[in-house]
C-alpha cells in the first residue's frame, strides 16, 4: 500500500479506491466510504477509512488539478458543450485529446482519452464568450487543429468568431444531433407518427398495473427524442411480431392491435433508424475524412435503400454532411464526427450529483476533471500534492459564486427569522 501523498493522512492506494469506488462503480460518495469501512470492519483491518467529506474533496482537487496542469502541447481537438441545470447559468465545457493520440480507425474515444481543457459558468452565452473561452483552450494546448459541437447557434457562432484568427481549424459538427434534427424536421408534419406516439402512451398506461406490465413502451423523452427514438421503434417490432404469431394475450390485442395499421410506417420509421445507427457506428469508431461518403456507401450496402423513400433521402442527406465535413480533414487525416462522449461525462456529472442536481450547479461542478484521462496512484499522488483543500474550494467560490442552493439556504433560513 503506497504512503499518504505529502501533507495527506491516507494512503493514495486508500484515495484511488475510494475515487473508482466513485466513478467506475458507480457508488455514491458516502457509499464509497461506508463501503470502505465495512470492508476495514469484516477484514479486521487496523486502517482508519476516509469520511464522506474526505472523499468529495479529493474529487474536488483531482478535478481542480485537470484544469490547472500542464498539458502537452501541439495540434489538439476539441469538444464543445453546454449543460444545464435549474437557474441562469450554462456551463460551459472544452475537453479534448491530442489529434496524434486520437484512436479513432481502432475504436471510439472513450473518458479516459480526454483531458479538461476549460470550463466556464456562463449567465449570457454569446459568440463573443465562447470565442474568448476558446482562445484560453488555444493557450493550454498549443494549437486547436478541429472543434467539434453539436450545433447550438451560441455555439457555432464562437467557433466562427475564433477562425477568423486561427482560419485553419476545421469545425465538425456531431452526427447524433444532426441526424436527430433531420428527423425531428420530417416527422413534425408526420401525422402518422404522432397518432403512432399518442397510442403507444396509452397503450402503455392501461398495461401499466397488469400481468403485461413488462409490455409497457420505453418512456419517449419530451427533451432531445430523436436521439432516444431507436429503443421505442424496437419495442414497436417486437410487439407487432408478437400479434402476428397469435400468441398475445386479450389484454395485448386490445391494447396494441392498431400497431398493424403502422406496420409500413413503422417499418419506413426503423429504415430511417438503421441509415443513422450504422452511420454513427462508422463515424464513432473510424472518424472522418475524405473517404467516409464511400465507406457509409458501404455500411449502408446490406440495407438495399429503395430511391425516394426517407431512409434513401436520409442516406443522401448524410451522405453530403459528411464529404463536407470531411473536406476538412488532411490526406492521411481522421478528425471527429462525434461529442456523445462528452455528453456521457454529463451523465456521470448527474449522476455524481445525484439529488444536487436539482438545486443548479454545486461544487461537485469541479469534480468533472476527475473523470478524464488515465488515472494511476502516481498521477494522484502528483495532483493531490499540487493542490490543496483550499485551492479548489477557492476555485468553487470564485466560479461559482453564491449558487441556487445556497440562496435557497438563505431564503429558508430568513423565513425562519
Amino acid at each position: 500500500m503506497s504512503p499518504p501523498a505529502k501533507g495527506g493522512q491516507f494512503s493514495v492506494t486508500i484515495v484511488r479506491l475510494a475515487v473508482d469506488l466513485v466513478l467506475q462503480a458507480g457508488a455514491s460518495m458516502r457509499g464509497a466510504a461506508a463501503g470502505l469501512a465495512l470492508i476495514a470492519s469484516r477484514l479486521g483491518l487496523d486502517l482508519e477509512m476516509p469520511s464522506f467529506g474526505s472523499v468529495r474533496s479529493w474529487l474536488l482537487r483531482l478535478g481542480c488539478y485537470a484544469l490547472t496542469c500542464a498539458l502537452p502541447m501541439g495540434e489538439w481537438v476539441l469538444l464543445i458543450d453546454h449543460t444545464v441545470q435549474i437557474g441562469p447559468c450554462k456551463l460551459l465545457v472544452i475537453v479534448g485529446c491530442p489529434l496524434a493520440s486520437l484512436p479513432l480507425g481502432e475504436r471510439p474515444m472513450r473518458q479516459s482519452d480526454l483531458h479538461l481543457v476549460g470550463m466556464s459558468l456562463m449567465e449570457h452565452s454569446t459568440h463573443e464568450t465562447v470565442a474568448a473561452e476558446l482562445e484560453k483552450a488555444q493557450q493550454r494546448v498549443g494549437k486547436v487543429r478541429q472543434i467539434v459541437s453539436d450545433n447550438g447557434s451560441d455555439l457555432n457562432g464562437g467557433v466562427k468568431l475564433f477562425q477568423q484568427n486561427n482560419a485553419d481549424v476545421a469545425h465538425g459538427h456531431d452526427l447524433a444531433h444532426v441526424s436527430a434534427n433531420w428527423l425531428k424536421q420530417q416527422r413534425s408534419h408526420d401525422t402518422a407518427w404522432s397518432e403512432f406516439i399518442a397510442k403507444l402512451a396509452q397503450a402503455g398506461a392501461k398495461v401499466r398495473q397488469t400481468s403485461d406490465a413488462h409490455l409497457r413502451p420505453p418512456t419517449v423523452r419530451a427533451k432531445a427524442r430523436f436521439m432516444n427514438v431507436a429503443s421505442t421503434l424496437r419495442f414497436a417490432g417486437r410487439v407487432l411480431r408478437l400479434l402476428d404469431t397469435g400468441k398475445a394475450s386479450g389484454r395485448v390485442e386490445e391494447n396494441y392491435a392498431w400497431l398493424r395499421q403502422h406496420r409500413e410506417a413503422l417499418k419506413n420509421w426503423q429504415d430511417e433508424q438503421a441509415v443513422v445507427q450504422a452511420a454513427l457506428t462508422h463515424v464513432r469508431t473510424h472518424g472522418i475524412n475524405q473517404d467516409t461518403p464511400a465507406k457509409l456507401d458501404a455500411e449502408w450496402s446490406p440495407l438495399k435503400l429503395t430511391p425516394g423513400t426517407g431512409a434513401s433521402n436520409l442516406a443522401t442527406r448524410l451522405r453530403t454532411a459528411v464529404r463536407t465535413e470531411g473536406a476538412q480533414a488532411k490526406p492521411g487525416e481522421r478528425l471527429v464526427a462525434s461529442t456523445e462522449v462528452l455528453e456521457s461525462i454529463f451523465g456521470k456529472l448527474k449522476r455524481l450529483e445525484g439529488d444536487y442536481a436539482n438545486d443548479g450547479f454545486t461544487g461537485l461542478t469541479l469534480a468533472l476533471g476527475a473523470f478524464l484521462g488515465e488515472q494511476t496512484e502516481e498521477q494522484t499522488q502528483k495532483a493531490l500534492e499540487a493542490v490543496p483543500k483550499k485551492e479548489a474550494d477557492h476555485w468553487v467560490k470564485k466560479v461559482l459564486g453564491t449558487t441556487v442552493q445556497m440562496f435557497r439556504r438563505l431564503f429558508v433560513n430568513t423565513a425562519k427569522a
